[in-house]
């Protein structure tokens, strides 16, 4: 049976009323639900004194002085414990409330009505236990939840307040939460509250001050707690803490700022790189040169460059400084400021190589990095190559109808290793039609997903294949059948080319 369900409600007629005078009050009718849980039928009660449904005379002498105390004061009354019988003779107890009702003869009239005792204790033991089970959950959970009066003051904080403020419950209650706040949430929360015209709040950015003096901040939601005219009692709400949220955020943020102008940064040095290479091929009676570079990064440690020392002769040079990205980008700076300044001398590959490991063995040594270089000179008078290797990947001579490469290497260590090194130096003689063709190991060395890699015997396959195309589409074929064998439209390294193509023009 549902608690509403059983209201009993009687009316009682009181004539004659007097302090000190017996009255006898009439039960002048019922409602089901008292029918019901009494047993009694409407006949049986209606028209009977009061006693009747009364279990004993104490219970009818509490209800009877009751009764003249209202009817004569005018006033009603609540809450009064009795016990009531039922048709079997079995106790009822109830809690009885009394209210009056005039007339213009003297007649007056009491409306009672009654509720299940029983019924009411347990419900409100469920509630209490039900708060209790609250309360036990909110201290166990990281929100911080409150209550706080129509003042803004503490009447209850849970447990959780201590991990995100320092203070325990029993210090925050009785504390205005503007006592908590940071200034500058003091105004933001007032301003707010003023806006939604005290309505409820949802997740509003709040900033506490913490017991030990740093800010926390939190995701505050409220509603107000409203009495039956519409009056606060209450406000009810929960505090999220987002201080490490905030944290992490703020640290993203930066993150992404710094992220930027990096990565702007990176294109001004990816320009100023691309403009310290050679911004076309160099084309002169008897040779055409052109050079290729893709960084895997922005920027990269890859290095090529070629000019004319005279008239006849033109050098060639590649090299790759270890690593990626900033650092091998500014030694491919310095190689290239110190390979023009041994351009005014008159050298030759071996020596320009003696001269460059001594200029750069300092700086790299200190900053351990190291570079591999390949140097050569063409006389397109004597049509002599001569060439000199400081630990570089040789590059690969195709002969004019050969159908496979000449590899072209020389002994030498790489630059940076040691203060002082000799390098190997040799000669071959070339012809129109023949084909240098030096490179990064960004492109032999690359892998396909099964781990293979693209390796010299494949390159001098593309070579001989391709040897009778223009340098610029040659080397296009030779990016696109990495591009296949990789599977992918991105390179892991640094990847440059260089092509020395000798041709039929005659010098003047």
């Amino acid at each position: 049976m549902e608690m509403a369900d059983f209201f009993l409600i009687f009316e009682i007629a009181v004539e004659n009323v007097q302090r000190g005078a017996q009255t006898i009050p009439t039960i002048t009718g019922v409602n089901p639900a008292c029918i019901k849980q009494l047993g009694f039928t409407y006949d049986e009660i209606t028209g009977r004194p009061v006693e009747t449904i009364f279990f004993n005379a104490e219970d009818t002498r509490k209800f009877h002085q009751a009764v003249v105390e209202k009817a004569l004061s005018e006033r009603s009354i609540g809450g009064l414990e009795l016990n009531l019988r039922t048709r079997n003779g079995d106790k009822f107890p109830v809690h009885l409330s009394i209210s009056p009702i005039f007339h213009s003869n003297a007649r007056h009239d009491i409306i009672c009505i009654a509720r299940d005792a029983g019924r009411t204790e347990s419900v409100d033991r469920a509630l209490m236990e039900s708060e209790e089970r609250f309360r036990q959950m909110a201290d166990m959970a990281g929100e911080w939840l409150w209550e706080q009066d129509p003042s803004g003051r503490y009447i209850y904080s849970s447990a959780a307040v201590s991990n995100i403020l320092g203070y325990s419950p029993e210090e925050v209650i009785g504390k205005n939460y503007s006592e908590l706040f940071t200034e500058a949430s003091r105004r933001n929360f007032s301003l707010e509250l003023e806006k939604k015209r005290i309505g409820r709040f949802f997740n509003l950015l709040n900033q506490y001050r913490h017991r030990d003096g740093h800010v926390i901040s939190t995701l505050s939601t409220g509603v107000p707690i409203l009495d039956k005219d519409g009056v606060l009692i209450k406000w009810r709400g929960v505090d999220h803490d987002i201080t490490e949220r905030r944290r992490v955020e703020e640290e993203i943020r930066r993150a992404h700022v710094k992220l930027a102008i990096a990565h702007h940064e990176m294109k001004i040095a990816r320009r100023i790189q691309e403009s310290l290479l050679p911004s076309g091929p160099l084309i002169i009676p008897g040779v055409r040169v052109e050079g290729y570079c893709l960084p895997a990064d922005q920027v990269g440690g890859d290095y090529f460059d070629y000019f004319c020392r005279s008239n006849d002769t033109v050098d060639v040079v590649i090299a790759d400084v270890s690593g990626h990205a900033v650092g091998p980008a500014l030694f491919m700076v310095e190689t290239r400021s110190a390979l023009r300044t041994q351009a005014q001398m008159i050298t030759e590959p071996g020596e320009t190589l003696f001269l460059m490991n001594g200029f750069l063995y300092h700086d790299l040594s200190q900053a351990d990095h190291f570079i591999t270089m390949f140097y050569l000179q063409y006389n397109c008078s004597t049509h002599k190559l001569s060439y000199a290797n400081a630990g570089h990947n040789p590059p690969l001579l195709m002969r004019r109808g050969a159908n496979s490469c000449q590899t072209m290497d020389a002994e030498g260590l790489v630059l940076g290793v040691k203060d002082v090194v000799c390098f190997d130096q040799k000669e071959e003689t070339l012809a129109p039609g023949d084909l240098v063709f030096l490179y990064t190991d960004g492109l032999t060395e690359a892998q396909a997903p099964d781990g293979e890699f693209f390796g010299t015997s494949r390159l001098c396959r593309i070579l001989s294949r391709n040897s009778h195309l223009p340098t610029d589409q040659l080397m296009e074929v030779c990016v696109s059948e990495l591009k296949s064998f990789r599977n992918t439209e991105t390179f892991a390294d640094d990847l440059t080319m260089v092509v020395l193509n000798v041709t039929d023009e005659a010098l003047d």
